[in-house]
């Protein structure tokens, strides 16, 4: 079955079940998911790479948002220490995340993510255009190492003019 996800930043006025969106809906509109496994406790991940990202994102929704052939959405994954770290995070993004839950570990299981500083942040790029089942959609393992290259020397335009990043072909073996 479809995963449920939650939309980032603060809920407002609605409850926690009322900002949650189905997976598979995601899935139908947007042509890239980039699962973005990280975590409040990592200062390079909480104050550097997420501030970056969330302006990389809104670049990529001004010039791909609603063209479900070249729309991008990033989900993200925590490797938080407990739920309530998680919470206050994931208040600071405006894209989705996958809630608390076991969904949360079978994809840190999946993707086999190490919670270990010198591992994280992780970027998956999946390509849904064959579905995920195609070499489970992978068209990059992890892109970190080449966005963090790129965000010391591009603009986050132009970051996200260059998305999706380096599209190793060995990653689909």
């Amino acid at each position: 079955g479809s995963i449920s996800l939650q939309r980032g930043g603060a809920y407002g006025k609605k409850s926690k079940e009322e900002s949650l969106v189905s997976g598979a809906d995601v899935l139908r509109e947007c042509r890239y998911i980039v699962l973005f496994f990280g975590c409040e406790w990592h200062p390079f991940c909480r104050s550097q790479f997420t501030p970056q990202l969330i302006q990389i994102y809104r670049h990529l929704k001004t010039e791909r948002g609603g063209d479900p052939e070249q729309d991008v959405e990033i989900v993200y994954v925590s490797l938080d220490k407990d739920e309530k770290a998680y919470e206050r995070f994931v208040r600071t993004m405006p894209w989705l995340s996958v809630p608390w839950d076991e969904a949360r570990e079978q994809l840190i299981a999946a993707f086999r993510v190490q919670n270990v500083a010198v591992k994280l942040p992780q970027v998956v790029v999946l390509d849904t255009t064959d579905g995920i089942s195609k070499h489970n959609g992978i068209i990059h393992h992890n892109a970190f190492p080449e966005i963090q290259l790129r965000m010391n020397k591009d603009s986050d335009e132009s970051l996200a003019k260059q998305f999706p990043w380096n599209v190793s072909k060995k990653a689909a073996a």
